[in-house]
C-alpha cells in the first residue's frame, strides 16, 4: 500500500522545513483534517492511532468524495504551531480556533463555525434557499455539525511558520513568493476540486495565475458580481471547466468588521449561480 495523502504531506513538510530553514518548533502541519471517532478518542494519546486508522479513513473519504474542499488559510497566530489536522481530536480550550472541538463539536461563534456552515452550505446547496441567517443557523444546526464530522476537507496554511500574533496582507504576499512552489506541491498532493481563498485577493491571484495559470478557462465561467442585498459584497468564482475545479474568493472566516451572513453567502451565492448555469455540474475526481 502506498503512502496516504497526509503521509505524503508529512514528507513534503520535512522538505519544506529544510529548504526554507524553518524551525520545527514553529512549523505548522496541515492537510486533511482528521474526523472524530470515539474509538480513536479513547486511544488519542497514541501517535499510532492518528498515523494509521484515522489516516487511512480520512484518505479514503477524501479520494471518494465528490467534494474535495480546501480552505486556503493565512497562518496560525501566536504559539499555535500544532498539527491542525488534529483539531477535532484535541481536548483543549486553547483559544477560539480549538475550543469545544473535541468530540466533533462546533462552537457558536468564530472562525471554525463559519467554516462549518460553509461546508454544510456547499454540501447541501441544491436544497438550501436563502433565509434569515440566524434562522438558518438554528434550523440546520444539527446538520451543520453532522457535515462537519462526515464531509472531508483540507486546511492549507499559506504561512507555515507560526509565532506571530497577526499576519499582514504584505506578509501573505511575501510567503506566496518565497514558498509558492512548495504550496503548489501541497495542492498537487491534495488535488482539491474546490479551493476557497480566505485571504481573498493575494491567494486568489496565486491560485488562478500561478497554480492554475496554464489551465484553460472561458470568460463566461468567471462569475463576478456584487451581492444584491449588500453592494459591498463582491462575489468572485472561477470555474475551470476542463479541469473540473472551482476557485472562490472568500472573506476570512472571522466576524471582525463583517456582517455575519456575508461570510457564508460570499462563498455559497456564486456557487448557486454556477449550478444554475450548469445544473449537472460534476467536479474532478481524485487521480491516484
Amino acid at each position: 500500500m502506498g503512502k496516504t495523502i497526509n503521509q505524503q504531506l508529512n514528507a513534503l513538510f520535512e522538505k519544506w522545513k529544510d529548504e526554507r530553514k524553518y524551525d520545527s518548533a514553529f512549523f505548522v502541519s496541515d492537510g486533511l483534517v482528521y474526523k472524530y471517532n470515539k474509538k480513536w478518542a479513547i486511544e488519542k494519546e497514541s501517535d499510532s492511532v492518528v498515523g494509521s486508522v484515522a489516516d487511512i479513513f480520512i484518505d479514503e473519504l477524501w479520494k471518494f468524495s465528490s467534494l474535495r474542499i480546501a480552505f486556503l488559510l493565512k497562518d496560525t497566530p501566536d504559539h499555535w504551531n500544532d498539527d491542525i489536522r488534529q483539531w477535532l481530536l484535541l481536548d483543549t480550550n486553547d483559544g477560539e480556533h480549538t475550543r469545544t472541538l473535541f468530540g466533533g463539536k462546533v462552537s457558536k461563534t468564530g472562525f471554525l463555525p463559519n467554516i462549518a456552515r460553509i461546508l454544510f452550505g456547499l454540501a447541501g446547496i441544491k436544497e438550501l434557499k436563502y433565509a434569515d441567517f440566524d434562522d438558518f443557523k438554528r434550523k440546520y444546526n444539527e446538520r451543520i455539525i453532522e457535515t462537519w464530522n462526515t464531509l472531508p476537507f483540507a486546511f492549507v496554511e499559506t504561512k507555515k511558520s507560526a509565532a506571530n500574533p497577526s499576519v499582514s496582507i504584505g506578509d501573505i504576499k511575501k510567503y506566496l513568493r518565497t514558498d509558492g512552489y512548495l504550496l503548489k506541491e501541497e495542492l498537487d498532493i491534495l488535488q482539491p476540486n474546490i479551493i476557497i481563498c480566505t485571504c481573498a485577493e493575494p491567494q486568489f491571484k496565486f491560485v488562478t495565475e500561478e497554480y492554475l495559470g496554464s489551465e484553460e478557462i472561458s470568460e463566461e465561467d468567471k462569475i463576478l458580481y456584487r451581492y444584491p442585498q449588500a453592494e459591498s459584497v463582491e462575489c468572485c468564482l472561477w470555474y475551470y471547466r476542463k479541469k473540473g475545479v472551482v476557485v472562490i474568493k472568500s472573506y476570512h472566516p472571522t466576524y471582525r468588521g463583517k456582517i455575519p451572513w456575508t461570510i457564508f453567502e460570499r462563498v455559497i451565492s456564486p456557487m448557486r449561480a454556477l449550478l444554475k448555469k450548469y445544473p449537472d455540474l460534476k467536479l474532478s475526481g481524485y487521480k491516484n
